[in-house]
């Protein structure tokens, strides 16, 4: 995920930067000294959420996000200010959040929460109406997303896993995951895509790895490999 933060103050830009870094290590972070730039930036780049000061020389914060909200991908804003009186004309804006400096980790930790769950929501709404296309035996099959619990690679075949019916092609892991991260699909293993919705347990596994087992008719254990564990985490805020 990516994180703009935005604050014409150095200091006080680098102390978020570092708070962040502790709170969320799995972001990556931008920083801008103005409105200016910051909407350069995101013309260039989406972020997953910017972190906006009001006042700032030139065009404010609240001016900024009358820009931010015209752009394509239209990111979430939390303003991180001095000043607790602008907090209603903030909330006007549909700001995620308002934060007061000095920032603490605790109440960071507590945005970001609410970070993620708005990045999840907006990558699993599509996934309710759109639909993979299969090949099987001849026939293409056109599964629905939201069913999918997990994909498993062995070879050259894929399995497309739902809740108590496997569909094996031959194929590759990548060519699936380019199309269902999209939908919020994690890679948890070389050979695994999972679908977050339908994991219902998480259990620790060997050398800090975990197992996940989703919402199937077997109750499936899916494995996660060192590499994937901080996404993992990071995913179920763990």
């Amino acid at each position: 995920m990516r994180a703009l933060v935005v604050d014409d103050e150095a200091l006080v830009r680098s102390d978020l930067v570092h708070a962040l870094a502790r709170v969320a290590p799995d972001f990556e972070v931008r920083e801008a000294q103005s409105a200016q730039e910051a909407l350069a930036l995101l013309n260039r780049l989406p972020c997953d959420v910017v972190f906006l000061d009001i006042r700032m020389p030139g065009l404010s914060g609240l001016d900024a996000v009358a820009v931010i909200d015209q752009l394509p991908r239209r990111p979430p804003v939390v303003f991180v200010t001095a000043y607790a009186d602008h907090a209603l004309k903030a909330f006007e804006f549909a700001a995620l959040d308002y934060l007061l400096k000095p920032v603490t980790e605790q109440r960071l930790a507590a945005t970001l929460k609410r970070v993620r769950a708005h990045a999840y929501d907006k990558t699993l709404e599509p996934s309710m109406v759109e639909r993979l296309p299969v090949d099987v035996e001849g026939r293409t099959l056109l599964v629905r997303i939201d069913e999918i619990r997990y994909v498993q690679a062995r070879g050259h075949l894929v399995t497309v896993a739902l809740f108590d019916q496997d569909f094996r092609f031959r194929g590759s892991l990548l060519e699936c995951s380019q199309r269902l991260e999209a939908h919020g699909f994690l890679r948890v293993h070389r050979a695994y895509l999972v679908n977050p919705r339908h994991v219902v347990e998480l259990n620790p596994f060997l050398a800090g790895t975990y197992s996940l087992h989703v919402d199937d008719r077997k109750h499936s254990s899916i494995p996660v490999s060192r590499n994937f564990v901080p996404a993992v985490r990071a995913a179920f805020q763990l």
